[in-house]
């Protein structure tokens, strides 16, 4: 249930969390909020400096996201360099809000052995007052990442049903 690299929630912590959140949802009749994101252009890192820098990249970025998220939400890895934020009680705004702190926390330079790196990362905010599925959450969380990326990365987006 925890991703061995980064220490967060692996994939199936994820399902099983979000499983529960949904069904809460439902229940109480309250929104529900996803953040998908990626490191931006995590691929040229690998090939230009291997992926052993890879891995120290992707512990730094999970770091990051952990120390801007509440002590409620969930951050987990779902492999690569791919992450989700799933977020307690959510309003827009604290979706906003955190996709806001977490492009700041990201462009923050990052030591890596000796290298001095500058990241970004691009997200995708699903935010849905009435409850989905969990592959229609995860779908509307996806299109508004590559909304994201196509905007120019570096940047969230924000996709309301």
């Amino acid at each position: 249930r925890i991703d061995s690299l980064t220490g967060v929630a692996n994939r199936r912590h994820f399902e099983e969390r979000l499983s529960a959140m949904l069904a809460h949802s439902k229940r109480q009749q309250e929104a529900i909020a996803l953040l998908y994101l990626d490191i931006d252009h995590f691929k040229s890192i690998n090939d230009n400096h291997g992926h052993a820098i890879g891995d120290e990249v992707i512990k730094i970025f999970a770091e990051r996201l952990n120390a801007c998220v509440r002590a409620d939400d969930l951050v987990a890895r779902l492999g690569g360099d791919e992450f989700v934020v799933l977020i307690e009680s959510p309003s827009i705004e604290s979706g906003e809000a955190i996709a806001k702190k977490l492009l700041v926390a990201m462009r923050e330079p990052m030591q890596v052995n000796e290298l001095t790196m500058r990241l970004s990362t691009s997200i995708g905010v699903a935010y849905c007052a009435k409850t989905p599925t969990s592959q229609e959450l995860l779908h509307f969380a996806d299109k508004a990442l590559y909304a994201a990326k196509d905007a120019g990365r570096d940047t969230f987006k924000t996709l309301v049903s």
